[in-house]
């Protein structure tokens, strides 16, 4: 009886003494690893964003709203790069006059996780384009022939640095708060229509 239980002893001994290195090992290798899946989502915003029109002598300012989304490879333990694109749409005068601004561009974020709390900063370099359509006489709302209209599209390099936070509702479901603020560069006419803009969205990890 004594040969059998120092026999079980022995053998519990040894496979927990084994598990344990290789639950070691794969923690290593697990903090080793360079690729760690990915993620991705859409998120709608809205912000506050104003701008002087200079070539017409016009200020606009007012609410923005839109919808994007992003993609991210995960590179070690704290590193994300992918890309993201947004629309964000000002509408001006109810007449149907609007500011609408595109922006795509590479994304590079470091992130840190604190229990279901996890917070990053980042930086989206890339272009857009800023569209706008300014109706001074009548509106968009018939058929006429308006005389007093002006449309432009401009072209820049787009540089959006953002902060945000995501919940983890579960290891495969985020709920992400983030905010930014974007910043153009283009020819001497080219004027960006500047502010913050906070987002919300889910985001599901792979």
């Amino acid at each position: 009886m004594k040969k059998i239980l120092l026999l079980l002893f022995a053998i519990i001994t040894t496979n927990s003494f084994s598990q344990n290195i290789d639950d070691k090992i794969n923690n290593k290798s697990d903090k080793k690893k360079f690729f760690n899946g990915y993620d991705g989502g859409m998120m709608l915003h809205a912000g506050y964003v104003k701008t002087n029109v200079t070539p017409l002598d016009y200020y606009a300012e007012g609410i923005t709203k839109g919808i994007g989304g992003a993609i991210r490879f995960h590179i070690g333990n704290h590193y994300r790069i992918g890309t993201e694109g947004y629309v964000s749409t000002l509408n001006l005068m109810n007449n149907g006059s609007y500011m609408k601004t595109f922006w795509a561009g590479l994304l590079n974020d470091f992130y840190w996780k604190f229990g279901k709390f996890m917070p990053y900063a980042g930086l989206t370099v890339g272009g857009g384009a800023l569209t706008d359509c300014f109706i001074f006489e009548g509106d968009n709302h018939d058929w006429n022939p308006e005389k007093e209209v002006v449309i432009n599209k401009k072209p820049f390099i787009a540089i959006d640095p953002i902060i945000g936070c995501d919940y983890c509702l579960s290891d495969a479901m985020h709920i992400t708060i983030k905010f930014d603020c974007l910043f153009g560069l283009g020819g001497d006419d080219l004027y960006m229509p500047t502010g913050p803009r906070a987002y919300i969205g889910f985001i599901f990890f792979h």
